[in-house]
């Protein structure tokens, strides 16, 4: 039995690389990939891709790291597909190597590196932010406030965290952040009008 997809073995883990977003990857590409043939090939590595794609939504729920330990392991052992198999196996040991990590990510919804989409934030920042609207253009969430020459607004209920803003800005003024949080306008206020505390800057003259 084999699948569509050779597997490619993961490169060394970097730093800046978070372990549950390159699990998440492992298991739907194993998933997307599979033939369907047995039980473990189809549905084992199905409902891990789901399981870690929630805990890197921040939607994870206890349980669920000993529960992807159970379903890797037996993955791993009796899928009949390699391309199972090898995925589940080096899922399993990024879990089991990297396990407070996952428990950030379960108990208190935070990604080191800020890689997994539901574990961090987009923010214009007030002091880099030109309020040239290339963000708002292409936001497809309509998540962004703000007009010509004002500080733009992210709307954080909206915003799914698509990163298209972030490429789009020329000024490179939109940061991700984690638990805490850059100090930014509550409404669109022209460029430079803002500082630190919400105070507003003295002009010079």
């Amino acid at each position: 039995m084999t699948c569509d997809r050779a597997f490619k073995p993961l490169p060394a883990f970097e730093e800046t690389d978070c372990p549950v977003d390159i699990a998440r990857s492992l298991m739907s590409i194993a998933s997307e990939s599979s033939c369907g043939r047995c039980v473990y090939c189809r549905e084992g590595t199905n409902q891990t891709a789901l399981i870690l794609e929630d805990v890197a939504l921040g939607k994870g729920q206890d349980g669920d790291y000993e529960l992807l330990v159970e379903l890797l392991t037996d993955t791993a052992m009796l899928s009949g597909c390699e391309m199972s198999q090898k995925a589940a196996k080096e899922s399993l040991d990024l879990l089991v190597s990297q396990e407070e990590i996952f428990s950030q990510h379960l108990l208190r919804k935070r990604c080191k590196n800020l890689v997994c989409r539901g574990c961090f934030t987009l923010h214009a920042l007030p002091a880099i932010c030109q309020g040239c609207g290339a963000c708002a253009a292409i936001c497809p969430k309509g998540a962004i406030k703000g007009g010509d020459g004002l500080i733009h607004i992210i709307d954080q209920e909206l915003c799914d965290r698509c990163l298209k803003c972030v490429s789009a800005c020329p000024s490179q003024a939109i940061a991700k952040a984690g638990a805490v949080k850059p100090e930014c306008p509550t409404d669109p206020v022209p460029v430079g009008s803002f500082a630190s505390g919400g105070k507003r800057r003295k002009r010079r003259g």
